[in-house]
């Protein structure tokens, strides 16, 4: 036979040390061990296997990463805003719109110490008394120096309403997509908080129509309470009623019903401010995030407590239709918010995904170190701050 195919070597004469073609005694325990060490390193390997992969998956290593960061040439200081498929910005001077992956799509100049709101369609823009309506490609429908201060201002779809005067006794401005004002309405003792617009139905109209809340603080009682009012635009008011003492934080429409949201319940009314089913209790729980996806409305609720500064979360709650589910994260987060079809929750260096309809999280590296989550724009793209850089990233669904 061919040497180089013999599968052993063996012993061809005496040797001390082998104690004459065998081996010693000591040589042969060592041997007999060699099989029982051979397990016992397989079994640290498959612990040492188990515990790294259990490290990974709760810091989002060793799992796919998510599409890369893109620089999109803003600062944390600079007034950042999700705008449907693009980001906002203003840096002092004029106010920026950018594309997700960092081009510069428009710029408007709307002078020093500004600030500006924003829906997909519409931006409105204030500084000192200086009014500005955008459209969505930057285009101008209306400027005009106002007679007193812009407190603050709210865009929707169809108008903007602009508070001027004083915080407690000034005139609140509706303006159309045209640049003509159709309403003033006079706010006299109470403290105005918000302004904002919903959709829906009326008795005179079976068509959908743009309509306005406003949201103030009565302080002529005894008692502060809160009180919400709504408008058709250019006609008269259509419902108000106090609130109660709670404070409402978030106003949103959904299903035909106004959600009003304060630090214990949400509370469902109609358009008239007439309310329509019982209050749901959210006691412990604050609104993070609210989206619309077809016929279905998702809220996401963080802890209450853990919405401070130095809190991280440890779990969230989502809502939708007969659904109200608490889901638990595979690690401490410092944000959560809504995709098209998932909830993501970011920690410093990874994203957990969960489906609307599972239970479990899968967690993806992210390309750069996070500090904040400024929001959600289209194509389950967020906007996030690494240190004070602004980057969007593409998330899985």
């Amino acid at each position: 036979m061919d040497r180089k195919y013999k599968r052993a070597n063996y012993v061809t004469g005496a040797n001390s040390t082998l104690k004459s073609y065998g081996l010693s005694g000591k040589k042969k325990k060592k041997q007999a061990l060699l099989p029982q060490l051979r397990v016992l390193l397989a079994l640290v390997g498959i612990v040492v296997l188990v515990v790294v992969v259990i490290a990974y998956s709760l810091n989002g290593s060793g799992r796919s990463s998510v599409g890369r960061a893109m620089r999109i040439g803003a600062t944390l200081s600079q007034n950042v805003m999700p705008f449907g498929d693009s980001v906002i910005f203003y840096d002092g001077t004029t106010l920026h719109c950018v594309a997700a992956t960092g081009g510069n799509q428009w710029s408007y100049q709307i002078g020093s110490n500004a600030d500006y709101d924003a829906t997909e369609q519409r931006i409105v823009a204030w500084s000192g008394n200086d009014l500005y309506i955008l459209n969505n490609r930057g285009r101008l429908i209306y400027n005009n120096k106002m007679s007193d201060t812009i407190q603050f201002a709210s865009a929707g779809e169809e108008y903007i309403a602009a508070f001027i005067g004083e915080p407690d006794n000034g005139v609140v401005t509706v303006i159309n997509s045209a640049g003509q004002i159709v309403d003033n309405v006079t706010i006299t003792n109470q403290t105005l908080l918000d302004i904002g617009f919903f959709k829906s139905t009326t008795t005179s109209s079976a068509q959908e129509t743009e309509l306005m809340w406003v949201l103030g603080l009565d302080t002529t009682g005894t008692v502060v309470s809160t009180e919400l009012q709504t408008f058709q635009p250019g006609k008269l008011s259509t419902g108000k009623s106090s609130l109660g003492e709670y404070i409402a934080y978030r106003i949103y429409y959904a299903d035909g019903v106004l959600n009003i949201v304060d630090t214990r319940q949400i509370m469902h009314y109609n358009y008239r401010v007439l309310e329509e089913t019982s209050p749901t209790l959210i006691y412990g729980y604050t609104m993070e995030d609210v989206k619309t996806i077809g016929k279905q409305t998702y809220q996401l609720l963080i802890p209450a407590q853990e919405t401070n500064d130095g809190y991280r979360l440890s779990n969230v709650r989502l809502m939708y239709g007969n659904v109200d589910r608490v889901l638990h994260l595979p690690s401490e987060c410092i944000a959560a918010k809504l995709g098209t079809r998932s909830v993501y929750a970011f920690s410093e260096n990874a994203v957990y995904v969960c489906r609307f309809e599972d239970t479990s999280f899968i967690a993806y590296s992210l390309p750069v170190n996070i500090t904040a989550v400024l929001g959600m724009i289209t194509d389950n793209r967020v906007v996030v701050a690494s240190g004070s850089e602004i980057y969007t990233i593409e998330l899985p669904e």
